[in-house]
């Protein structure tokens, strides 16, 4: 196991014990979630040795790396994703003066929203840690996606915009990785960041057993604070959030099924947040930043 002697987001070195989350997909086992007692960062510690975290992502139940569905919330997942597809190229779209452009797609998975924005013009490459992923993505799609040690080899200020679709929170290296986004990305570009918010309505509810704790896949656990705090120390700037109101209905049906609920209760939870976050804003399950240079490169 891998115990960080200081904090990812402002290298503190004193933290207090948060949540004991079990891993509910591969391993059955628990792991801990500490709180930064300087800046309140939430974080997985101890965590596998990067080595060893390939291990926790080799199940079928590991919803996001499939091709096949496996029960009712495997296909009500999967039609979400399809819904999401358009909206989202719709998104980068808007964030260019004259699309199609150029596109990073940071954790690619399988390769769906890859493929659909070159099949509208996009100049589009992947990155993705996954082999039995990245096999997919060949064989599904016909895309040649590349290992994120790969973005070392590209180009500076080359992409338009690059995405991170539920990827920030899995990376080992974050501030290292945040750096070499940043150096490809164009000046003008546009970061866009999908994590999940653990100062939700669901989260708080479901505590532990909120699915988007996700040990120990998931390394970190973002507020909307963190994420601006992380990307200032690398002279970015969140420009908008805006809240992903479809998480909560998923992720709250993975809370039931964790805790042998009733799962006709998630979509009450899912539709409380998602009237808790309109209420007070920035407590949406999961969240979409858009990050941009703080100044004119």
């Amino acid at each position: 196991m891998d115990t960080l002697n200081h904090c990812p987001l402002c290298q503190g070195t004193h933290y207090r014990p948060f949540k004991t989350c079990q891993d509910h997909i591969v391993s059955g086992k628990s792991f801990d979630v500490v709180e930064c007692e300087r800046c309140g960062f939430r974080f997985t510690n101890p965590r596998p040795d990067p080595d060893d975290l390939g291990q926790y992502y080799e199940s079928e139940d590991y919803t996001p790396h499939q091709e096949t569905s496996q029960g009712l919330i495997d296909t009500l997942y999967r039609w979400v994703r399809l819904y999401t597809l358009r909206s989202k190229r719709r998104l980068i779209e808007t964030l260019i003066n004259t699309p199609p452009g150029r596109l990073l797609d940071f954790g690619c998975g399988t390769g769906e929203f890859l493929a659909h924005c070159r099949s509208h013009g996009w100049e589009a490459c992947g990155l993705e840690p996954d082999a039995g992923a990245q096999e997919v993505a060949t064989a599904a799609h016909g895309l040649t996606v590349e290992p994120p040690e790969h973005i070392h080899d590209l180009p500076s200020d080359r992409f338009d915009v690059i995405t991170l679709w539920h990827v920030l929170e899995h990376i080992p290296k974050l501030s290292d990785t945040i750096a070499e986004l940043r150096r490809t990305l164009a000046p003008t570009g546009t970061l866009v960041v999908a994590v999940p918010n653990c100062a939700s309505l669901d989260a708080q509810y479901y505590g532990a057993d909120w699915a988007a704790y996700d040990v120990p896949r998931h390394l970190y656990h973002f507020r909307p604070p963190d994420v601006r705090r992380l990307f200032d120390r690398h002279g970015m700037a969140v420009t908008d959030v805006r809240p992903m109101r479809l998480d909560a209905f998923y992720v709250s049906l993975l809370g039931e099924q964790s805790r042998n609920g009733w799962l006709l209760r998630a979509p009450v939870v899912a539709a409380l947040s998602v009237l808790w976050n309109a209420a007070h804003g920035h407590r949406s399950s999961a969240q979409l930043y858009l990050i941009q240079y703080e100044s004119p490169r």
